[in-house]
């Protein structure tokens, strides 16, 4: 397994959400290389600190004036409370704190998503559209071949770029072909693979200025997934488990 492999599977890891045989290939690389390694744990590190977020015990005195000020505004009097509540409210504090947190987080990436640009949205409704419309076909694919150097030629003259294609039968993910689809307004590749039973349709096309990648998301039971490399932007749509798609993306 390359260190590329093993650093873009380096999150699904250690989420366990890789399969078995997997994991522990990623284990065994990492165990071996100190770079990747290193690579792992700095994301351990930094994935521990964002849970932390908000877990900050409350400044001293804090619920004193809290209850002091709602005494004021009802007229009632302060009444302390016992030593030994005082000792319990800490982490009801310090829980309130961090599901503050968790909101604020979860508010600012909702609106990240929420204003998107509208191209990103129109991206995921064809791709979607166009693997569940090659599933109702007779053939979800146009050009019939498990073998790379077939499969890339037929593009030239279909589309104006020359799209990866590998075969990755060896690490469970066997090519069976490819198409062309009509994606946010121009012609892309589509590449076909299975596993196990699942079908995965791979969209690729060239980065330009306005490309992006999103995080992982669901619609109608599938599972989309896009990124950016090489100077390519692809998109991967499949009903096969998240971490198999991650898995996939890392091999690509």
């Amino acid at each position: 397994m390359r260190c590329e492999e093993v650093q873009d599977l380096a999150s699904a890891w250690l989420d366990n959400e890789l399969p078995a045989p997997r994991a522990r290939m990623v284990e065994e690389h990492q165990a071996q290389c100190e770079q990747c390694r290193a690579y792992i744990n700095d994301l351990r590190l930094l994935t521990e600190q964002l849970a932390q977020l908000g877990r900050e015990p409350a400044p001293p005195g804090l619920e004193e004036r809290i209850r002091a000020s709602l005494a004021n505004e009802t007229g009632q009097s302060v009444v302390p409370m016992p030593q030994a509540r005082r000792f319990a409210s800490r982490p009801v504090i310090q829980y309130l704190s961090s599901m503050a947190a968790v909101c604020l987080l979860s508010v600012f990436g909702t609106w990240a998503v929420v204003h998107q640009p509208d191209r990103m949205a129109t991206t995921e409704h064809d791709v979607v559209a166009a693997h569940v419309r090659s599933l109702l076909q007779n053939s979800t694919i146009q050009v019939v071949s498990s073998d790379q150097h077939t499969v890339r030629p037929w593009f030239n003259g279909k589309v104006e770029f020359a799209p990866p294609v590998k075969d990755l039968t060896a690490e469970g993910f066997p090519l069976y072909g490819g198409r062309l689809d009509y994606v946010d307004g121009h012609r892309v590749a589509t590449l076909v693979y299975h596993h196990g039973a699942h079908t995965i349709s791979v969209f690729v096309w060239p980065e330009n200025a306005s490309s992006a990648a999103m995080p992982m998301t669901q619609t109608e039971g599938l599972n989309v997934l896009s990124w950016t490399k090489d100077g390519m932007v692809w998109w991967a749509v499949s009903d096969m488990e998240p971490g198999e798609l991650k898995e996939m993306r890392a091999l690509l």
